[in-house]
């Protein structure tokens, strides 16, 4: 079976046809030149004879004029050096010569002496483990021995420590003229005898004052100030009469003369 992609569409046909018509191609236009100069054809040089015979700048104006214009000179010929580099100039003057153990370490020595040190080495340290494990075979065994044993050495070897120590006895070998001494005080002579002697000031003890005082702490009592000290200056009067709101306290004298007097009883002293 064959998978073909079919268009329905030709099945119906189509009679359209195409009412468009065709366009002409677009006509260049050129335009006519009013030079007289020919195509292909060079231009004409110009004749020397007829341009202008301008005359050249002589004097100082045509030295500054013509001052870069030197190439008829000949350049400066250069001196030849007194300095010049001898032949073999890389080699050494100075005479000296490394020494055959810088040569053999350097490059280019010979390399064999390493590996002939590193197989000497190696045949030293073989010899040194054979003469170890030999001398390791040869050991004496140690004798066995309890503890009791050598507690038992111990205790003899410090007996033998304890007798050959000579110790000296308290006072041993003093000798009796450390004992007679006597104190001797040094003296200052006086060259300059003073005539009066300086007494010593003694300064007296000072005692101390006790201050006794009596303090009574309590508030000052504020001054009475009547009206009359006021100016006795009223805005306006009362509401409803002298004793509208149901009369007012007695004055400050009376409350005054009420209170309690200061005095030990009321207000202790500290």
């Amino acid at each position: 079976m064959s998978f073909e992609n079919k268009n329905l569409y030709d099945l119906l046909g189509n009679d359209v046809e195409d009412d468009s018509t065709p366009q002409l191609p677009i006509r260049e236009v050129v335009k006519n030149t009013s030079s007289s100069k020919k195509k292909d054809v060079a231009p004409a040089k110009a004749d020397p004879s007829r341009s202008k015979n301008k005359p050249k700048p002589t004097g100082n104006e045509g030295a500054l004029k013509s001052r870069n214009n030197n190439k008829n000179v000949e350049a400066p010929s250069s001196t030849p050096s007194k300095h010049y580099k001898r032949p073999f100039d890389r080699h050494s003057r100075s005479g000296k010569a490394d020494s055959g153990k810088k040569v053999r370490q350097g490059w280019g020595g010979n390399d064999k002496s390493e590996l002939q040190d590193e197989t000497e080495g190696l045949q030293d340290a073989v010899e040194d483990l054979e003469a170890e494990s030999g001398e390791s075979t040869t050991e004496a065994v140690a004798p066995k021995k309890s503890l009791n044993d050598y507690f038992a050495e111990l205790k003899v070897k410090q007996q033998e420590l304890d007798g050959s120590k000579n110790l000296r006895k308290a006072n041993e070998g003093a000798e009796e003229k450390w004992s007679q001494g006597e104190v001797v005080a040094k003296q200052q002579e006086s060259f300059v005898e003073s005539s009066v002697a300086k007494k010593a000031k003694q300064k007296s003890q000072k005692e101390k004052k006790f201050l006794d005082f009596e303090a009574t702490f309590a508030d000052e009592q504020k001054p009475f100030r009547s009206e009359s000290a006021r100016g006795n200056f009223k805005r306006g009067g009362r509401r409803g009469g002298a004793n509208a709101q149901g009369g007012r306290k007695p004055s400050s004298k009376a409350t005054t003369a009420d209170k309690k007097p200061l005095d030990d009883k009321n207000f202790p002293s500290l």
